[in-house]
């Protein structure tokens, strides 16, 4: 891969090892000088990612979910775990001691790129603009009250209440959707999945059959509020997409796959 532009997106350190990481991967990229912005997670804004070739993202899964919120094309994203020993790191190809050496990759042409599934949200017909690599979660504005709502999946209807609905992708199916006792997809899987958070059943709310299920492709899954107001979010570290009872809340998959950098 020809690089003139690349993008580093990186957390804040807070250890010695995640200091030496931004300051490797700085080092590399000057050394093969490649022109580089640098941008903290938190600063991110879409002007940033123009005319880029590559996004690399040092940090943990965190970072790479906050970047891959602004990409939308073909731009593919390399994840660098700033501290093995401190984060998971599930979407990271590489680390402080291997950066170069897979760098020196990359501009050979030995990497492959996997496609990575995800979810788009659309309220009321205005549709989200962050894409989940992880989750959507639905639920009250305020999460400890229950919510109220409506949830329809392929023309099954159900009145429920719960503490909310969580619906993950494929790679998602790895994080809170595995603690929350979903079912884990393969990763390359086109299939979505949704898991409604401690559902009640009672004598008026639901019989409780669509709690957990595996989509495909072509499906969504349709909520809408019967009380009150509620939140939708990304990843779990988007913006709150607020809502209000009687509003359409469509999940369905995306046709825009995220392109992460992976090696044999």
């Amino acid at each position: 891969m020809k690089l003139n532009n690349v993008l580093v997106v990186y957390s804040r350190p807070t250890s010695k090892e995640q200091e030496l990481t931004l300051s490797t991967v700085k080092a590399a990229l000057k050394k093969h000088k490649i022109k580089l912005v640098i941008s903290g997670r938190d600063s991110l804004k879409s002007k940033l990612f123009k005319n880029i070739d590559l996004a690399i993202a040092i940090g943990g899964d965190g970072t790479f979910l906050r970047a891959s919120h602004f990409i939308f094309g073909k731009m593919p994203l390399f994840g660098v775990n700033s501290d093995p020993k401190f984060k998971e790191g599930f979407f990271m190809a590489a680390s402080r001691k291997d950066f170069e050496e897979k760098l020196n990759r990359i501009l050979n042409g030995d990497y492959k790129i996997r496609e990575l599934s995800r979810l788009e949200a659309h309220i009321s017909g205005k549709k989200v603009p962050e894409l989940a690599l992880n989750e959507f979660y639905i639920s009250s504005e305020k999460e400890y009250r229950t919510a109220r709502y409506y949830i329809s999946i392929n023309g099954r209807k159900e009145r429920q209440k719960s503490s909310g609905v969580i619906i993950s992708t494929a790679a998602g199916s790895n994080a809170w959707m595995k603690s929350a006792g979903g079912r884990i997809l393969p990763i390359d899987s086109s299939k979505f999945e949704y898991l409604v958070r401690e559902p009640y059943c009672g004598k008026i709310s639901a019989k409780c059959m669509l709690v957990n299920g595996i989509l495909y492709k072509s499906d969504k899954v349709e909520i809408e509020f019967e009380f009150g107001n509620g939140i939708l979010i990304a990843d779990s570290l988007s913006k709150e997409h607020k809502f209000r009872a009687g509003q359409n809340i469509i999940v369905k998959a995306s046709e825009k796959p995220l392109r992460s950098v992976l090696f044999d």
